[in-house]
């Protein structure tokens, strides 16, 4: 019945929403919590869906607000104002072809009034300027970080050729600070297609300079490129597919260590509107480096095939679930050095209102845990011939990411490392603590 709701309701409905201005951040979250358990219990009916996303946009949950209305769509896709509201939602999020669909076509509809129709035009002028065929954006992070283990020294007893030896002072666990900075540019061109194809291309840059501990600077680049496109009709026009290259390239101590290239296929797909599913596989070629510090780094060099697979889960207005697992065949150059390896881990992220008055943006808490197992081939004839490396790796983190405006997030993190193994060479285990801040542009 609610497929004949007149545009007169819908507006009435979506006049305490000024989405122009800068939202409500505080709000009623007893009241969103209702809202959000009626559309549990009414999923299709129009009205409630509406409320919900009013009270999403008052507390400062875009993102509920616009799955709320897309979910409205589903039941009515000729509602011109639903349509410009979602554009304005999405412009604010930054998701800018997304507004632009949604704003032209509300314009378009027969039923847009004078006022759609001209603040649709607006924004979409605005749009413009700040897209175009191909744009630029990124994630920059400064900080400081505090490691127990900079140096990732073993916390067993030493081998070598099967004897057990006294370790080395100067390579025994040291703590130390390390200045770090990190960032993630993207380019993204797009192909002006129907299948909304876009050339991806994303540039990982991270380096740290340790105050004491020289032999743990560190700097990776990493490079991936790929066309993105929604190739399917139908029942899988959910579904993209991204073929691309990557390559990456690290040094240690200020040291070439080892550099790598490969190709592979991500695709991504939505199970429903709160739950998505990426798979990727990848082929690479591993290229070591032998180096002052590692004389022998050319004998690990080889190729490896991989898969991983990640579930993404909006399980509640505020709180998302993130669980992966991945599979790993490497060959190396020699048997010691091929192994296999399983791993898989789970994130909850939790959003939580301003808790000292600060400006009333929500924070964002992030614990994670992540396990990986790893058998090799062979034993090692250099270090214990008799016993074949395994080890166990254990990963825990806490982050937690204050706003301080649209683009500046505080951000503080922990975490604990741990690996064991039978052979007290790979074993070791470090905590971490950093504290820095983070730019969006």
């Amino acid at each position: 019945m609610w497929r004949f709701l007149s545009v007169t309701a819908i507006s009435a409905g979506l006049s305490l929403m000024p989405f122009v201005a800068e939202a409500q951040r505080a709000g009623d979250t007893e009241a969103f919590r209702q809202a959000f358990q009626e559309t549990l219990q009414k999923p299709t009916d129009a009205p409630t869906l509406l409320k919900y996303a009013r009270i999403a946009v008052q507390v400062g949950d875009l993102e509920a607000a616009v799955s709320a209305y897309e979910r409205f769509l589903m039941i009515d896709a000729d509602q011109p104002r639903v349509r410009y509201e979602l554009g304005v939602l999405y412009y604010r999020l930054r998701s800018y072809e997304a507004a632009r669909a949604y704003f032209e076509t509300a314009r378009a509809s027969p039923k847009a009034g004078a006022d759609v129709k001209s603040g649709a035009g607006e924004y979409i002028a605005e749009i413009e300027k700040r897209t175009g065929t191909s744009r630029f954006s990124g994630d920059v992070l400064a900080g400081l970080r505090f490691s127990s283990n900079a140096n990732n020294a073993n916390s067993g007893a030493l081998k070598f050729f099967g004897n057990t030896v006294v370790p080395n002072p100067a390579f025994s666990q040291r703590g130390d600070v390390a200045a770090i900075g990190a960032a993630q540019l993207r380019h993204r061109y797009d192909f002006g297609r129907q299948d909304s194809g876009t050339l991806e291309t994303d540039l990982g840059v991270y380096a740290s300079r340790q105050f004491q501990v020289s032999e743990a600077n560190t700097l990776l680049l990493d490079l991936t490129t790929g066309p993105r496109s929604q190739p399917f009709e139908g029942a899988f026009r959910d579904v993209t597919l991204k073929p691309f290259v990557t390559g990456r390239y690290v040094s240690v101590h200020d040291k070439p260590t080892y550099w790598s290239w490969g190709a592979g296929m991500e695709g991504t797909t939505l199970l429903r509107d709160w739950l998505k599913l990426s798979t990727v596989v990848l082929g690479r070629r591993r290229e070591f480096i032998d180096n002052a510090d590692a004389p022998t780094n050319s004998r690990s060099s080889g190729n490896d095939a991989a898969i991983a697979m990640q579930l993404q889960a909006e399980v509640a207005p505020d709180m998302l679930v993130v669980l992966g697992i991945n599979a790993t065949r490497y060959i190396a150059s020699i048997a010691s050095e091929s192994y296999r390896e399983l791993g898989f881990g789970g994130s909850l992220t939790v959003r939580f209102a301003d808790p000292v008055g600060l400006n009333g943006r929500k924070w964002y808490l992030t614990g994670s845990a992540a396990g990986a197992f790893a058998g090799y081939d062979a034993a090692d004839p250099t270090i214990d011939p008799n016993v074949t490396r395994s080890q166990a790796d254990l990963n825990l983190g806490l982050l937690l990411s204050v706003p301080l405006d649209d683009r500046f997030n505080l951000i503080g993190q922990t975490t604990y490392f741990q690996r064991t193994a039978p052979i007290g060479n790979y074993a070791f285990q470090a905590f971490n603590g950093l504290v820095g801040v983070s730019w969006r542009f």
